[in-house]
């Protein structure tokens, strides 16, 4: 069923996701995962876990059938190359990649990862106090090559008004939400020594 031809689906996502969005954000906060090198590493970690899982949807073709420069977006190396800057070890996690069977459901989850992009602007300013760049530890918080506001615009007006089931986009953003925030209580043991 599809609900957001007035609105635009993102809109619809963001009014229905507010609450998970705010308790994910509340328990980064809480954290402090900029206050240091030993803390930012917890965050690379949680970073590399969940681009890890949703790293295949960016390869699909009925995605890329919808946002077409979906495939170069995918930020999971940038964020390897973060953890091989500050010698992060990879976790002994086994990948959990999303079951999204659907368009939709695979929407519901990019929707999440392109849209931490739009926050990862402040992260980038915050992480530079301790000397963290695009260059160095920190690169997956970069802009895209065309600046943060295109890439967002351009994956907004491609799947804003696209024939997808609103209700499974919804459930499957408020899953990545839930996802990204199991991998914070998993690595919170780990910010105790930090």
């Amino acid at each position: 069923m599809t609900l957001h031809s007035q609105m635009g689906l993102t809109s619809v996502l963001r009014q229905y996701t507010h609450a998970a969005h705010e308790r994910l954000d509340h328990r980064m906060t809480g954290l402090d995962l900029f206050s240091s090198h030993e803390r930012y590493t917890v965050f690379l970690v949680v970073q590399y876990l969940f681009h890890r899982d949703v790293s295949d949807l960016y390869a699909r073709a009925d995605v890329a059938a919808l946002v077409p420069d979906m495939d170069s977006r995918n930020r999971l190396e940038l964020v390897e190359r973060d953890m091989q800057d500050l010698c992060v070890p990879y976790p002994m996690v086994r990948r959990n990649p999303p079951v999204a069977g659907s368009v939709s459901a695979a929407i519901g989850w990019l929707y999440v990862a392109e849209g931490s992009k739009l926050g990862a602007n402040i992260l980038a300013k915050r992480v530079q106090d301790m000397g963290l760049t695009e260059n160095f530890g920190a690169r997956h918080l970069a802009p895209d090559a065309q600046g943060r506001a295109y890439a967002w615009q351009s994956f907004k007006a491609a799947v804003d008004h696209a024939p997808l089931d609103t209700s499974i986009c919804i459930s499957h953003a408020e899953a990545a939400f839930e996802r990204v925030t199991q991998y914070l209580d998993r690595c919170e043991p780990y910010l105790q020594a930090a």
